[in-house]
């Protein structure tokens, strides 16, 4: 964000002359700015071959996109044939706590087998033999189905060693990835700044600089955002980098201006230029820029989203591109780019956006209040998220103007009919809200007055981008508190793929971290659901629930009737070896690297997915750094999705 004391040439430097060519600063700067779109370019040709695998399934150019409600054909139709061991779902079991592991003996690729009928190198405790057995469940007609979409490595697969460094944190929100992404920003702009130039004695180059990254700094903080859209990120992705760029640009506007200021007061005629109508204009953008960045910090930005920092920003922007304009004439063009680029995404955002009627419910075990809203039932993919308005004066007086973003926990056009699905953790004034209305609507149902409340429901954003997790052979999702609702979405897509053939996941692992057990038994019917789904399906299912914090009622706890396949333990998750196993049991389905059920495959990895605190998220980044080699490479590789818990 800059302000500009002149035109290139129409207003003479502070300062004599350099010596050598002139350079002309609007060709620089605009040289600058294509090297940056070069370098956006490789890396849109560097995920080119993923996103044109990913769009050869049809699916896919209307999934994650639009929201919008669609005649679902019921599964009856083609789901296979349940087994005859399996016809009901089994008793269920009372709590268990694990006790301390035998020794596990190590697994060769050889012995497949044998080790998958008669070991047990999973966390679980299950016998593996279930996953054979199931093998010889499909019938002909079934195994010639190939609707299972076709696996394109990433990057982070084909150079683990490579991965796991750039995903080294160096402090919370930053990574030496995004630490080197930034450096080489500073690094052009530095260059920009300072080629054959001084800023002390020519700071007019500064303003030149600060100018041109306009259309970056705001392509980069649209939620429709252009850069992300093509190499398949998110803009909650980016939105490092958009802060990044902006206070860069800041810096730039601050250092064109300070100079000109020194000059003129040196001069003694500072009275005489800040008098000029442009110059007054320039000041008008300098403040702009310095408010923008003093409301952008993390108080406002965190305690006070919607009240200051969101307005602020508003006002704030167009006051500076208004200014700008009417300051130098140079700056016309990069506005107008910005213009564009912020047009386009408004636009995008009222096609993306959906009123509907919503239902609300209380979780007082989670600390959630559950919306579903059975109007829209898809169009979005798992991983996703939107942001929801509700249209209540029980949100307060500005509570029904704000939109903030949750993962989508339920499944696209899912044949049990319930829609769209979130649940919204208690984390503030808003939610707190949200839950006491909720809560009211619950005590009003019960009553025969109704529930329902109108709501503005915009999105899809964000998820795994060009990666499709149906077309790896294991998947494990790690999940700490709310995180769970992505790991839900993840875990009822794959079931429901598998059933609908168009899945090659043999292995999946729902690991659920928690404060309190007493989270668990919302969730428990929808659990019990999934693992007896599972049980007439190719994908073999587990969950592991954790929690840290002693229970108010222990009793209460071991009281828990769970399904086989779910276990509670009162420790921290040993991810490690929860990996180790998901690994092992996904391995254990193929032969001499081929895939049992429906040949010809090979071995396409494991994709492990993470939602949680940042703490987290760096004990699931280690697990899977220190993971062996030969095994990784063994398996297909290993990728890490990680789902922002808050940006």
């Amino acid at each position: 964000m800059s302000v500009l004391a002149a035109t290139n040439g129409s207003t003479p430097a502070p300062a004599a002359k350099a010596a050598g060519p002139v350079v002309n600063n609007t060709e620089l700067v605009f040289n600058v700015d294509l090297f940056l779109l070069c370098a956006v370019a490789i890396f849109v040709l560097m995920l080119l071959p993923r996103a044109a695998v990913r769009f050869t399934h049809k699916r896919e150019w209307v999934t994650g996109h639009f929201l919008y409600s669609a005649t679902v054909v019921s599964l009856a139709s083609v789901v296979r044939r349940p087994s005859k061991r399996d016809a009901i779902l089994a008793p269920f079991a009372t709590a268990y706590i694990p006790g301390p592991k035998k020794a596990e003996p190590s697994y060769d690729h050889e012995d497949s087998e044998k080790w998958a009928s008669s070991t047990d190198a999973s966390h679980t405790y299950a016998s593996h033999a279930d996953l054979v057995r199931k093998a010889s469940t499909a019938t002909a007609r079934e195994r010639r189905r190939q609707n299972i979409p076709t696996h394109m490595p990433g990057w982070s697969t084909m150079l683990p060693t490579l991965a796991a460094i750039l995903r080294t944190t160096i402090r919370p929100g930053l990574t030496i990835g995004k630490g080197l992404v930034e450096l080489t920003y500073f690094s052009v702009m530095l260059y920009a700044g300072l080629y054959k130039s001084n800023p002390f004695t020519k700071p007019i180059r500064a303003g030149f600089v600060a100018t041109s990254q306009i259309p970056i700094v705001i392509a980069l903080g649209t939620k429709n955002n252009v850069v992300g859209m093509l190499i398949g990120f998110g803009y909650e992705r980016l939105n490092y980098l958009h802060r990044f760029a902006g206070r860069m640009l800041v810096l730039t506007a601050n250092v064109h201006a300070i100079g000109y200021f020194y000059s003129w007061s040196s001069a003694g005629t500072f009275k005489t230029h800040i008098a000029k109508p442009d110059m007054q204009w320039a000041l008008v953008a300098l403040i702009a820029t310095d408010m923008l960045l003093l409301l952008s910090s993390d108080l406002f930005r965190q305690k006070f989203y919607n009240s200051i920092f969101i307005p602020s920003h508003v006002i704030s922007v167009i006051l500076f591109l208004v200014a700008v304009c009417f300051h130098v004439p140079f700056a016309v063009p990069y506005v107008l780019v910005a213009v564009g680029f912020y047009g386009y995404d408004r636009l995008m955002r009222l096609l993306k956006s959906r009123v509907s009627m919503a239902r609300l419910r209380p979780l007082p075990d989670l600390g959630m209040t559950r919306v579903e809203i059975p109007a829209i039932n898809a169009g979005w993919r798992a991983g996703q998220h939107v942001r929801l308005r509700v249209l209540s004066l029980g949100m307060g007086f500005r509570g029904w103007a704000e939109a903030h973003p949750f993962t989508i926990a339920s499944v696209s056009r899912s044949p049990s009919g319930e829609g769209l699905v979130l649940m919204c953790k208690k984390a503030g004034d808003w939610t707190n809200r949200l839950y006491e209305l909720a809560q009211r609507a619950d005590y009003g149902e019960a009553n025969g007055v109704g529930s329902n409340v109108q709501v503005v429901v915009e999105g899809p954003y964000g998820g795994p981008g060009h990666a499709i997790f149906g077309s790896f052979s294991g998947a494990m999702f790690v999940a700490g508190g709310s995180g769970i609702t992505f790991a839900l979405a993840a875990v009822q897509d794959l079931m429901k793929k598998d059933l609908e053939f168009k899945s090659r996941v043999r292995a999946i692992e729902l690991v659920w971290s928690v404060q309190d057990p007493a989270a668990l038994q919302p969730l428990i019917p929808l659990f019990s659901t999934l693992l007896a789904q599972s049980r007439n399906a190719y994908a073999n299912l587990r969950i592991s629930v954790f929690y840290t914090r002693a229970p108010s009622s222990p009793e209460a706890v071991k009281a828990y009737r769970l399904p086989p396949g779910l276990t509670l333990s009162p420790m921290r998750p040993k991810l490690p070896g929860i990996l180790s196993g998901v690994v092992d049991r996904s391995v254990a389905l193929f032969s001499g690297g081929k895939e049992r059920r429906r040949g010809g495959s090979t071995l396409t990895g494991v994709i492990v997915g993470v939602c949680g605190p940042a703490s987290l998220g760096d004990e699931v980044r280690k697990a899977v750094a220190e993971f062996p080699a030969k095994r990784r490479k063994a398996v297909g590789g290993i990728e890490l999705h990680e789902e922002a818990f808050g940006w």
